[in-house]
């Protein structure tokens, strides 16, 4: 993943073309993480770059919610305040159903760039009443990004199963709230701006988070153990999420180009996320924590769950969000799991370039020129 800086130069130099005789078109953009989010700075700031490069555009760009927060963000965008924003799907369950069955699936992802691809194609190629939720909200789905993979952050040492029993666990959502229970845990639903005084306070003895939130969250200033098992990826996300109104304006060749930028962003904002795990990983030492590699019971325990877990994936699509074809949409994406994690396998994760082709040969190159006209 040390190639990200560098491609991602790449990446916006290449879209440079002489500017038009016309003056640039205004864009606003919204995004309610601030400046250090890896979806700002692999994700946004890039994408704005290469926009503003091209010479169609010149973009007005909000952080950290100074436009819109993160649940306004749907209607605010559908209403016009802002060109384009992006959304974390699972705030809107109502609106958007098959949205939360994708998030469903994030402990079957192998990796976050797998998650990342599974999902944009998914949405993009393989389910048409996911694209018209956004219709009705008046919104462009153009791609997603991914976290990368959740792990055991802890009070004390977590190296098998049993040691997870009767602990007392922050966790991100539904689906880890169900493995959580699988392994005798005690779920405690509060938000990730609480992690810390949980975790001091002893009100928390795990938080399930990437290794990341170490350092962003400052809890190996409290928790001193990082076990490593992958909890899978947080990737129901809209990363470029378009006011449609907007969208229609553009030419078919701008359209075509803010598609491919959008897919380049998408996995910018993607693998920042494991280089900034990276980073804080090898300085955790420094910190006294202690990196502890799963054992394969504890791997073995997870697939376990993730198995037996269809059933209650599916069962929550029919019953909670009225998916009535779930179970065929839940093979679809196990399908394209596959099919991506080949391709990464191939490819070579580190590939950010490779990748990149991939993601428009496969998904973006065959959306049609008129895509959400």
């Amino acid at each position: 993943m040390k190639t990200f800086a560098k491609w991602a130069t790449a990446a916006a130099v290449a879209t440079l073309v002489a500017a038009p005789a016309l003056a640039a078109e205004r864009i606003t953009a919204t995004l309610w993480v601030g400046p250090k989010h890896p979806v700002s700075v692999g994700g946004y700031d890039p994408f704005i770059e290469a926009v503003e490069a091209s010479g169609d555009f010149e973009v007005k760009y909000f952080q950290g919610g100074a436009l819109l927060g993160a649940k306004p963000a749907m209607a605010g965008i559908g209403d016009g305040i802002a060109d384009v924003g992006m959304l974390a799907m699972t705030y809107f369950p109502a609106e958007f159903p098959n949205a939360q069955l994708v998030a469903d699936m994030g402990l079957s992802t192998p990796n976050n760039i797998v998650a990342m691809a599974m999902a944009t194609e998914f949405n993009l190629l393989h389910c048409p009443d996911c694209l018209a939720e956004y219709e009705a909200q008046n919104l462009i789905y153009t791609g997603t990004y991914s976290t990368s993979p959740y792990t055991i952050i802890s009070k004390e040492p977590i190296r098998s199963t049993a040691d997870l029993a009767g602990k007392k666990m922050r966790v991100p959502g539904s689906l880890w709230s169900r493995w959580a229970q699988s392994v005798g845990g005690i779920e405690v639903n509060v938000p990730s701006s609480e992690m810390f005084e949980g975790l001091d306070k002893g009100a928390l003895d795990i938080a399930i988070q990437a290794p990341g939130a170490l350092r962003s969250y400052s809890l190996w200033d409290t928790a001193k153990y990082n076990t490593l098992l992958n909890l899978g990826t947080y990737h129901s996300l809209s990363m470029m999420t378009w006011n449609a109104d907007r969208w229609a304006e553009f030419s078919p060749e701008q359209r075509k180009m803010l598609l491919a930028e959008a897919g380049k962003a998408s996995l910018g904002a993607t693998v920042f996320y494991t280089t900034s795990d990276e980073e804080v990983l090898a300085e955790a030492k420094e910190h006294g924590v202690e990196i502890i590699e799963p054992s394969d019971e504890m791997r073995a325990t997870k697939d376990e769950f993730v198995a037996a877990d269809v059933d209650a994936i599916i069962q929550t699509a029919v019953e909670q969000h009225g998916i009535a074809d779930a179970a065929e949409k839940v093979k679809v994406l196990k399908g394209l799991i596959d099919k991506w994690a080949a391709i990464v396998e191939e490819v070579g994760e580190d590939d950010v370039e490779g990748i990149q082709a991939k993601l428009q040969s496969e998904i973006y190159d065959k959306l049609p020129a008129d895509y959400g006209a």
